[in-house]
Formats: structure tokens, C-alpha cells, sequence
């Protein structure tokens, strides 16, 4: 390797720089479109718009596959190779792949919402109202074509599309408070946002690899082409749903145990807490394809040097999260919400907690991808939402909303240090 080549760990950085440039903005526009929400909805009607949101959404993390990860991971060899049939074939039977996955999802979400309907009085047309959302939010998939863009390396173009989300959702949330804001508005934003940015997407994928896409003429060989396919594909979906699906069940949880009004608060102390955890999913998502071309080239040294250096760099991000966030939580509730929502201060600052301690263990999960141990990842991530859940199962009962951030804190900590242990021997053995 010259001087002048960019290091494993200088790519990994520069990828995590143009995600979080896209981020970055979402994360600016986010807080003034849920200023807007929480300010225009009140508590109860934002305690419903949340609800709904983090159903379609838990739905999507439980049933969607990380196909954008199986297209990084295994496509990788043949894009070296110069095969681009296989790697189309491959592109071809993530997307069905995504497909079979939301139409399933969107009967899960017919069953979520006749619950919710029936446990919080909702009359038909607003319950077709919230499932035609959550149909909308499920197929919208995009995960194949972030892969294609991750694999090409064009993670500014990914950036770009990344920021159509924020951009279209803030024009829609002051659309709808324009016309007397109503949960329907800001459902019909939201919607919007999804179906645009899965556009962008799609055509930035097009692009990048015009001849990937197209009929599904060849997908059924992919998984005799690609040993280990399919397991690969169910373990990272287990381990990402798990993780995904469960943050936003625990939102609906608070929400069917006591009311709306909890669940808004809830969700708006969850929802800032993510504008830190979104770093930690950018390392990850930035950090992986390093980590697969290391390993497709048989570097061990490489990705030994470049897990050392993102796990330290992750060590002190999430410690200056875990510092910030008692400090800055109150003031930021304030502004963004008002007075009415500062009894979220508790759940915010153990939700930030929670965060850090993600941001600490972001190296971990990809490198146990890249080298083949995603069963491992997975009985982590198991063992966590285990504790999360048990944790709710004693807290939220006498502490509600606030117990239910606790046991989210509890379940980033079981994770971090199983992570931690794997990563420790991982470093040891080179």
C-alpha cells in the first residue's frame, strides 16, 4: 500500500463523513419538525401520531432483512471479479427478498392496528387511516439499493437521498399546520417523505449499477452461488429486528399500558435521544464495507488496526454523549416542546444514557458480520432484549414511562458488555 493510499480506518471515516453529512441536516430538520408536531398536536393527538409511527415502524424493523448488508457482504467477491451477472443475480434476490418481506409485514400491521383500535377507541376511517400508513412505510423498502450505492462506494450520493427524508417531511409537517394540523396531515407528510426518498433511492441505485436491476430472471441461483446465504440473511434480520423492532414495541407498550399521552412523551424523549444514536448507525453502516474488503482480501492486519482505532474513537464519543446529555436534556425539551413536555426529562436522560452506551460498542456488531460470526451477534442481541423486556416487565409498572427508559438503559448495557467481551478476545487473538 503507497503513503499516499487512504488507510482502512481513513475510508471507514470518510464514508461515516458523507452518511452523517445527510444525517447531520436530518437531524437539524428533525427537531423542527417535531417541534412543529408536539406544538400544533398536543399531547394526546401527538401521543397518537406516535403511536401509529413507531407501530408501521416496529412492524418494518421485525419483518424487513438487512438485505443491504447480505449485498455488501457477499457481493463484494464478484464485484472484485468483474462478474456482474452474479452480482445482478444476487441484487435481483435481495430485492424479492425485500418484497415477500413488506407484503408480509403489511398483514402483521393489519393485526397491530385492529389491537390498537380495539384497546384505544379509534373509530374505522382513523384506523384504515393509520394502516394505509403503515402499508405505505412498509413498502417503501430500500435496503437493496443502500446496499448497491455502499458497495460502489457512492456514499455521498447515499448521503444526498439520505437527506430527501428530513427535507420532504419538514415541507409536509408545516403543510399540515397550515391547514390546522391534524394527525391525518402529519400521517400524509410522513408518507410522503417515505415515498420520495424510496425513489431517490431506487434511481441513485439505477445509476450507480445500471445493469443490477431488472426482472427477477436468475434470483433463484443466487443462494447456490453464495454459500451461506441464506443464513446470513435470517441472522442479520433477527439481530437487526431485534434490536430495531424492539425500541419501537417498547414505545407502543407504553403507549397500550397507560394511554397516548405517556406514549408522546415517551417518543419525544426517544426521538432526541436518536439524533445521537444515528451516529452510531452511521459508524456501523460506514465502518462495514471496510471491514468485508479487508476480509474478501485476507488482511488480518488490516482489520485488526482498523477495529482498534474505531473502537477507541466510538469509547469517546459515547462517553461525551453519556456527559452531554443531563446537561443539555432540559434545555433542549424546552425548546423544542415547551413547558408541557419537561416531565420527559427523566426518560430523556436515560434514553441518552442508553445512546451512549450504543455509540461505545458501535465496532463490535460489524466486524463479527464481516468475518462470518453474525450467530454471535445475534445471541447477543438476544441476550439484551431479554433484559430489556424483563427489565420493563419489573419497572414499568411502578415508574411507566420512565421505568420503560430505564430498561431500555438496562439492555444497552447487557449488550455493550457482551459485545465488549467478544470484541476483547477478537483484539487479542489479531
Amino acid at each position: 500500500m503507497s503513503k499516499s493510499a487512504p488507510t482502512p480506518f481513513g475510508r471507514a471515516l470518510r464514508n461515516v463523513g458523507w452518511l452523517l453529512t445527510g444525517k447531520g441536516v436530518g437531524a437539524v430538520l428533525s427537531l423542527v419538525y417535531l417541534a412543529l408536531a408536539t406544538r400544533s398536536l398536543g399531547v394526546v393527538r401527538f401521543g397518537e401520531f406516535t403511536l401509529i409511527l413507531s407501530t408501521g415502524q416496529a412492524v418494518a424493523a421485525l419483518v424487513g432483512f438487512q438485505t443491504w448488508q447480505v449485498v455488501v457482504r457477499y457481493g463484494m467477491a464478484p464485484l472484485k471479479a468483474g462478474d456482474g451477472a452474479m452480482l445482478g443475480r444476487l441484487v435481483r434476490w435481495c430485492t424479492a427478498l425485500d418484497l415477500g418481506a413488506a407484503l408480509f409485514g403489511c398483514l402483521v400491521a393489519s393485526v397491530a392496528v385492529a389491537v390498537l383500535r380495539v384497546r384505544l377507541g379509534w373509530d374505522a376511517t382513523f384506523a384504515t387511516e393509520a394502516l394505509l400508513f403503515c402499508f405505505v412505510l412498509l413498502l417503501t423498502f430500500r435496503s437493496t439499493a443502500v446496499g448497491i450505492l455502499r458497495l460502489h462506494d457512492r456514499f455521498a450520493v447515499g448521503a444526498m437521498a439520505d437527506a430527501v427524508t428530513p427535507f420532504a417531511r419538514c415541507a409536509g409537517a408545516i403543510t399540515a399546520v397550515l391547514m390546522h394540523a391534524t394527525v391525518q396531515g402529519f400521517l400524509l407528510a410522513w408518507a410522503g417523505a417515505e415515498v420520495l426518498t424510496a425513489i431517490v433511492y431506487w434511481t441513485a441505485a439505477h445509476r450507480a449499477a445500471p445493469g443490477l436491476l431488472g426482472w427477477w430472471r436468475g434470483a433463484q441461483a443466487a443462494p447456490r452461488e453464495n454459500a451461506g446465504l441464506w443464513h446470513f440473511a435470517v441472522v442479520t434480520n433477527m439481530n437487526a429486528s431485534l434490536n430495531a423492532a424492539s425500541k419501537q414495541v417498547v414505545v407502543v407498550l407504553v403507549g397500550f399500558a397507560t394511554g397516548p399521552a405517556a406514549a408522546g412523551a415517551y417518543r419525544l424523549a426517544y426521538q432526541l435521544s436518536q439524533a445521537l444514536t444515528r451516529v452510531s448507525d452511521m459508524f456501523s453502516r460506514g465502518v462495514l464495507p471496510e471491514f468485508t474488503r479487508a476480509g474478501a482480501e485476507g488482511d488480518k492486519r488490516d482489520m485488526t488496526t482498523l477495529f482498534r482505532q474505531s473502537t477507541r474513537l466510538a469509547l469517546v464519543a459515547g462517553g461525551s454523549i453519556c456527559l452531554l446529555v443531563p446537561l443539555l436534556g432540559e434545555p433542549a425539551l424546552r425548546l423544542i416542546a415547551g413547558k408541557t413536555y419537561l416531565g420527559a426529562y427523566p426518560v430523556l436522560v436515560l434514553l441518552g444514557l442508553a445512546a451512549g452506551l450504543e455509540v461505545m460498542g458501535v465496532a463490535f456488531e460489524p466486524v463479527l458480520l464481516a468475518i462470518g460470526r453474525a450467530a454471535t451477534a445475534l445471541r447477543i442481541r438476544v441476550a439484551s432484549v431479554i433484559a430489556l423486556f424483563a427489565a420493563m416487565a419489573v419497572l414499568m409498572p411502578a415508574y411507566g414511562a420512565t421505568g420503560a427508559a430505564g430498561a431500555t438503559l438496562v439492555g444497552s448495557a447487557v449488550a455493550l458488555i457482551l459485545f465488549g467481551r467478544v470484541g476483547y478476545r477478537l483484539a487479542r487473538a489479531g
